[in-house]
This record gives C-alpha cells, sequence and structure tokens, in this order.
C-alpha cells in the first residue's frame, strides 16, 4: 500500500482552538491553498495588503504538496485587499471566509488537524480491512508522535543549519540556506533567479552583502530561526522516543519523569503517584501521556538522572541542547511533547473504487504521515513542511 501522489489526495483542515470574534484589529481569512507552504502564503499576503510579514500569522505550518484550510491573520488589512491576493507559479490561494478578531494568530494556536487520505491499496483487496484492524490498533496504542522527515527539510538541510548556525559557522549556515544539498558554498557565484521564502531572502542578503552571512541569516526572519530550531529539537526528540521504546517505557512512568495530561498539563510524576498515573498512561486509557524533551531554557525539567538519562539517550542526534540557550541565535523556550498522542476523533476508512480513503484527526503538531508509516503505508519523499 502507498500513499497516493498528488495534493488531491493529501487533504488538511486546521482544527481551531477558537472562532474568530468577529471584530478587531486583525483581519482572519479562511484559506485553501495547494502547492504551497504557510509562508508562502504569508508572502503572497504581504503583497495584496501591503503589510509587512511580521505583521500577518497563523497557527500552524501546513503541507505544501496538500489541499490545506487554515486561518491567517493580518494586522490593519483592508478586506478589499483579499481580492488581489495572487499565488505564486504553480500554487492555489482561495479565500474561503472572512472575519476579524484582536489578536494576532501565533503558532501553536490550534486544536489539531482533520486529514483526508487517499491510499493506494496495491490490487490487494483485503487492504481496507487491513487498515481499519491497524487504524483501530492505534486507537487504542496511540500514534507514536515522532516527527515525519519533512520536518527536517530537503536533505535534512535544517538541522545541519542548526549545527552550523548554533556553533558560528554563518557561512555554512547561510550556504545551505541557499543550497540545500550542500554543493554550493559561499565565495561561490550567487545563484541567479527567483527564490521564494526565507532562502530566497537569505539570497537576496548575500547578493547585497556577500561578506555577511550573518546578517543574511537574520534577513530570514524569525519564523525561520525558530524553524530552524525546531528541527534540531524534532531530532532530539526522536532520538529520545526511538530509546524509550527499546527500553518499554512509553507508556510507563517513572518517578522523576516528566508527564503530560490529555488535557495539556504537565507535571513531575512523584514516588507517591506512580500507580495512579501508570494505570491512566496503559493503552487503551491513555489519559495521561509520557514525554521526551524539545529542549530549551525553560523546558519543564525532569529528575538530574532522567534529564543526564535523556542527555545520552540523544547523543546520537548530535545536537548540543546549549544552542537553545537564552540570548543566542537559536534560543527557544524549549517544551516537552508527548511520546505517543491519542486520536481527536474516531478514524475511518473508505473504500472508493481503486482508492482507500482514510479519515483522522491529531493533535497539534502531529504528523499525518507517521500514522501511515506506523499502518505500513509507503510514503514517497516529498516537499512536505507542516
Amino acid at each position: 500500500m502507498r500513499l497516493l501522489p498528488g495534493a488531491r489526495h493529501f487533504e488538511v483542515t486546521e482544527l481551531p482552538t477558537y472562532d474568530p470574534a468577529g471584530s478587531g484589529e486583525h483581519l482572519y481569512a479562511w484559506i485553501e491553498k495547494e502547492g504551497l507552504d504557510s509562508e508562502q502564503v504569508v508572502e503572497s499576503l504581504s503583497r495584496a495588503t501591503g503589510r509587512p510579514a511580521r505583521d500577518i500569522g497563523y497557527a500552524g505550518r501546513k503541507d505544501r504538496v496538500a489541499i490545506t484550510r487554515q486561518w491567517f491573520s493580518i494586522r490593519l488589512a483592508d478586506e478589499a485587499a483579499l481580492q488581489r491576493v495572487t499565488a505564486e507559479t504553480g500554487g492555489r490561494i482561495s479565500v474561503l471566509e472572512i472575519s476579524r478578531d484582536r489578536e494576532k494568530l501565533r503558532l501553536g494556536q490550534l486544536r489539531g488537524n482533520r486529514f483526508r487520505l487517499g491510499v493506494d491499496p496495491g490490487g490487494d483487496p483485503r487492504a481496507p480491512d487491513s487498515l481499519r484492524a491497524g487504524l483501530e490498533r492505534l486507537t487504542q496504542f496511540g500514534v507514536e508522535n515522532r516527527f515525519g522527515p519533512q520536518r527536517f527539510g530537503s536533505f535534512g538541510a535544517n538541522v545541519a543549519i542548526a549545527r552550523a548556525w548554533g556553533s558560528g559557522d554563518t557561512s555554512r549556515a547561510a550556504a545551505l540556506c541557499v543550497d540545500p544539498s550542500g554543493t554550493w558554498t559561499l565565495g561561490e557565484p550567487l545563484p541567479t533567479g527567483y527564490v521564494p521564502g526565507p532562502a530566497g531572502r537569505v539570497l537576496g542578503a548575500l547578493r547585497r552583502a556577500p561578506d555577511d552571512p550573518a546578517g543574511a541569516l537574520r534577513a530570514a526572519g524569525p519564523r525561520f530561526a525558530k524553524l530552524i530550531a525546531s528541527a534540531a529539537q524534532s531530532t532530539v526528540f526522536n532520538a529520545v522516543l526511538d530509546a524509550r521504546r527499546a527500553a518499554g517505557l512509553l507508556y510507563t512512568l517513572r518517578a522523576g519523569d516528566v508527564a503530560r495530561r490529555r488535557s495539556g498539563g504537565v507535571f513531575r510524576c512523584l514516588p507517591d503517584d506512580l500507580a495512579g498515573s501508570n494505570a491512566r498512561a496503559a493503552p487503551g486509557t491513555l489519559e495521561i501521556l509520557a514525554t521526551g524533551p524539545l529542549p530549551g531554557f525553560e523546558m519543564h525539567a525532569p529528575s538530574p538522572a532522567i534529564a543526564d538519562e535523556e542527555l545520552g539517550w540523544s547523543a546520537a542526534a548530535e545536537i548540543d541542547w546549549g544552542l537553545f540557550a537564552a540570548g543566542g541565535p537559536l534560543a527557544s523556550p524549549g517544551d516537552r511533547r508527548a511520546l505517543v498522542v491519542p486520536f481527536l476523533e474516531r478514524p475511518e476508512v473508505e473504500a472508493a473504487g481503486e482508492t482507500v480513503w482514510l479519515r483522522f484527526a491529531l493533535p497539534a503538531g502531529s504528523y499525518a504521515t507517521e500514522v501511515l508509516t506506523q499502518l505500513g503505508v509507503r510514503v514517497a519523499a516529498q516537499d512536505r513542511t507542516g
């Protein structure tokens, strides 16, 4: 079985934390896009409204090779300007609904995402039943909450950029922004032509000041720095998840572990509460979830012994946790992420001709492609960014 190619087989609808109030200085646009990532939509909205990118917000990055629907907020924008929104070549933007609110949308302000995915059953008439059984298993045990490869960018360059930028090698970091394959280096003739997104801003800055790679990285904007930091944090998390699975600790909490309630609250496990916490963390219940680190200067820390253990588990990721310290270029407050997550809605399987359609909803930040992988569905390498 494999995920069918093309945007029409990968639909994503954002589940907002709240609906816009209907009034306020921030114009809200419910947008359907195709063939674009969320940052390219920001650039299109900025051109159409005349507002700087920093005045435009969204709650979650969405896949490029997909049909996705989500809210964008634009501070002090005129509704009529949305009629001028145009997509870059090969993309599509449609404004489906308009509202207003007093607050800017910020990353993370969403409940989750609903997915509709088209799967090729490979000629196996048993595929729908197999997928139903797999989804039932994931409903019982939860979805392992790994970050998918799209988190790390083309050629995994986002992590390499983080390592170079965090160590002070801004020349290497800027070069990887321009050419993720790593074949181009600073000092060689600059690539020609238009390049969209943060890479284009880095390239434009290098054209103006080729001897200032640090300035070129700053030109990419704060959202890009957060994206790069997040890729490095994600590498650490995946390494810890793999280690806990190998140790049989996906559903077992220990004194000093940091756990997350399904409702969102984070707490450190105490010896006297372990029996009750582990009962609530068991498959079939999943009211409490073991967590892994997204390192940062405000991350809720486990006990010193478990902190040392996590640091050792993540050594293979080759990420210095000091990269995320306050004041640095990749400074991040950090967080704790659940190792497994339950579906937000009951998953469904529908066979329609040569296609089997899967429908399910995941919490914010969880990857539909990881569900497919855990179901045994092959996912071809594609440029997905959310």
